[in-house]
């Protein structure tokens, strides 16, 4: 989600070249280099591995994200025109509502959801300041299979982003970014009976053009990890460090051609804190650092996440 704090920046990147001199004593975005993936950083919590057991579950998350350095090519700070006072803000409420069958499939519950994001976004600085609030792009996935065999659990699936966001070229900021992205996805999770909890989601996005700009982001690998301990009476209660990281293995391409030096990366960490109150509901707070970031924000992103099962 906040990989969207960065789309649509073509219109004020293309300045860079121009200002390229004033600015040589900070780091640089490569000249029309975008961040145009709708893919979700950080959300997964502890047990992302583990489907629960079949029912109709309701998914919740909040979003508070905050930047107010944007990272270059080589992770140094992008400080001059148009960038001076670079700031970019996100809210965001995320609906995910998820069946698990009562069947098996290859030994597997299979399971369905979709994503619903409805984002706020805000992008400034000295030359450019542009808001925007409205649905953003919605995942959907056609299988989801999960797999139990304690203390290990493990999910795969597919997930197509589909580019149902508001989105207008020329816009500095746009909540969808008019293409497709398929997700693969392989979720692992060991759940100790001592209480310790170890999990990643592991994630491959394919892209495809965005025609209104003749821009194609390339392809990227990222994951979300949880190391935990479980502890309380019933160990309702969840605590440890949570994040993400995310990298780029190809760079993008404008107009055919390649764009070199426009790979992204970044790392985030933080803790995390969850709380199951009773047998339908459990709460989830965190907040997610982001460090050695490059051609992206680097910020600070706070997570409230609800889980009803029906």
């Amino acid at each position: 989600m906040r990989r969207n704090a960065v789309s649509a920046l073509a219109c004020v990147a293309v300045f860079c070249v121009l200002w390229c001199k004033s600015a040589a004593a900070y780091d640089t975005i490569p000249p029309g280099a975008l961040s145009t993936s709708s893919a979700i950083l950080g959300a997964e919590g502890l047990y992302v591995g583990a489907l629960p057991p079949p029912g109709f579950y309701l998914i919740d998350y909040t979003l508070y994200y905050h930047a107010s350095e944007l990272r270059g090519r080589h992770g140094g700070e992008v400080n001059g025109p148009p960038f001076t006072d670079f700031e970019a803000w996100a809210v965001a409420n995320v609906i995910r509502p998820v069946y698990v069958a009562n069947t098996t499939i290859l030994g597997a519950n299979p399971a369905w959801h979709m994503v619903i994001p409805i984002v706020h976004k805000s992008l400034s600085s000295d030359f450019f300041d542009q808001d925007k609030t409205g649905l953003g792009d919605i995942y959907v996935s056609p299988l989801i299979l999960g797999w139990h065999n304690p203390p290990w659990h493990y999910a795969a699936g597919l997930d197509v982003i589909v580019p149902t966001g508001k989105y207008h070229k020329g816009d500095v900021t746009n909540i969808g970014n008019n293409h497709w992205t398929f997700e693969p996805a392989f979720a692992l999770s060991y759940i100790g009976e001592s209480g310790f909890v170890a999990d990643t989601k592991l994630m491959y996005d394919i892209h495809t053009e965005d025609h209104a700009l003749d821009y194609q982001e390339g392809q990227q690998f990222h994951l979300d990890y949880n190391v935990g301990y479980c502890f309380g009476a019933k160990k309702q209660w969840r605590a440890g460090l949570c994040g993400y990281y995310l990298t780029s293995l190809e760079n993008d391409k404008l107009k055919g051609k390649t764009i070199a030096g426009s790979k992204e990366k970044a790392f985030a960490i933080g803790p995390s804190l969850s709380y199951q109150l009773g047998e339908r509901l459990s709460i989830e707070v965190k907040v997610q650092k982001e460090v050695m970031a490059q051609n992206r924000p680097e910020g600070i992103a706070t997570w409230l996440k609800l889980v009803y099962a029906f």
